[in-house]
């Protein structure tokens, strides 16, 4: 080789370093150690990023044999350097988008997204869970850039499942706030006045102290929330990313600000066939990121009860089939009131791998969620339609 190619990496510190790239050798036909830092000019090495690359034409060791040093020609390579062809073919042209060349484009963040193996989205087979490739970039985008995400879509699509596996992929801490469940959201999202020795103590609660540390927040069922809370979260939502706490103390914190790493995303129940959910207001849904999950399709259900419940492939396509002439039954024909959502479809081929007959299993499931009888009404229609199968 001509010339010697370098690498910027960070140290223990996250300060930027240079290394020799591995598979180097000297003009004596010494190896070049990968791990023996480069003595450099602090300009040159904290020009560019991390993962840059650099050359010169000479490489020696100091006095002190623990560090290299480098010519007078050290510099950031770039694509119409005349090293660029040796570094080309030095690394492999299938390896070039790894590093990052001075005037080379850099990946845009849809590009580093979908080239990240860890980041690929789970598979029906594989994972036992189904989210399209589409929506699974899109929430990874999202937490990266930390956008608030609104999640709609019908009860068992996944929409809380979904923030918890890209959480995990992405090593995000999540905090899960259930709005449905929230009888005082005063207390739940800003804290409550105790007496604590004879005085009054204002108690933040838990919602005041992840909000100021990187993170992700969840408003599980967000339809179901008051307008009280609504209210509460409106300044967290938008530009001023601060919570108000009014109620606390005179020499208690009062504006607490939201930690610029915090993401807040949100499920919601949204169609007339969801009772106790309220309509959410215009101004609130605006400071999200809309977010629609649709229906899993057949194949895809099928094989998310082969995995998640170990029922056998034939019982498992025809669990999907009646449910989706049930389904059709609702969204389509309008004979019955509620449609059925992968969570029932779970529950019968769990019962199925136990050893139940698979007809039995589907009316024990299917027929309490509808009212009348094997012969009178809605729960009538649904048996005819186990029955023929």
């Amino acid at each position: 080789m001509n010339n010697y190619f370098f690498i910027s990496e960070k140290n223990k510190s996250k300060k930027l370093i240079v290394l020799p790239l591995k598979g180097q050798k000297d003009n004596s036909g010494v190896d070049i150690v990968e791990t023996r830092k480069v003595h450099c000019s602090k300009n040159i090495r904290e020009s560019r990023p991390e993962k840059s690359i650099f050359v010169s034409s000479n490489i020696s060791l100091d006095k002190s044999g623990k560090f290299y040093r480098v010519g007078k020609n050290f510099r950031k390579l770039t694509s119409k350097d005349p090293a660029y062809a040796e570094f080309e073919k030095f690394v492999g042209k299938e390896f070039i988008g790894k590093y990052l060349i001075d005037d080379i484009k850099e990946k845009t963040l849809f590009e580093t997204i979908i080239s990240d193996e860890t980041l690929k989205a789970p598979t029906s087979k594989d994972d036992g869970f189904f989210v399209t490739d589409d929506d699974w970039r899109l929430l990874v985008r999202n937490i990266k850039e930390h956008v608030n995400t609104l999640i709609i879509g019908m009860t068992g699509s996944g929409k809380t499942s979904v923030v918890k596996e890209v959480c995990k992929r992405m090593k995000k801490k999540l905090y899960i706030f259930d709005m449905g469940s929230m009888i005082d959201p005063i207390s739940s999202l800003l804290g409550v006045h105790r007496l604590v020795k004879g005085g009054s103590v204002f108690d933040y609660a838990k919602f005041t102290k992840v909000i100021q540390e990187p993170c992700v927040i969840l408003f599980d069922e967000l339809s179901r929330a008051s307008l009280a809370s609504m209210n509460i979260l409106f300044p967290c939502l938008d530009d001023r990313r601060t919570l108000s706490v009014e109620i606390a103390g005179s020499e208690d914190i009062r504006d607490i600000k939201v930690h610029p790493e915090v993401t807040f995303m949100a499920t919601a129940n949204v169609g007339i066939e969801y009772s106790g959910t309220n309509s959410m207001d215009r101004a609130l849904v605006n400071r999200f990121f809309p977010l629609e999950l649709g229906c899993i399709p057949n194949t895809e259900e099928t094989e998310v009860l082969i995995k998640r419940t170990g029922v056998d492939k034939e019982s498992s396509k025809l669990i999907v089939k009646v449910a989706d002439n049930i389904r059709s039954l609702c969204t389509n024909k309008q004979e019955i009131s509620t449609s059925l959502s992968i969570r029932e479809t779970l529950m019968v081929a769990k019962l199925v791998s136990d050893g139940w007959d698979l007809g039995k299993a589907m009316e024990l499931i299917y027929l309490p969620l509808y009212e009348g009888t094997k012969s009178v009404g809605e729960r009538s229609t649904v048996y005819k339609t186990i029955s023929s199968y």
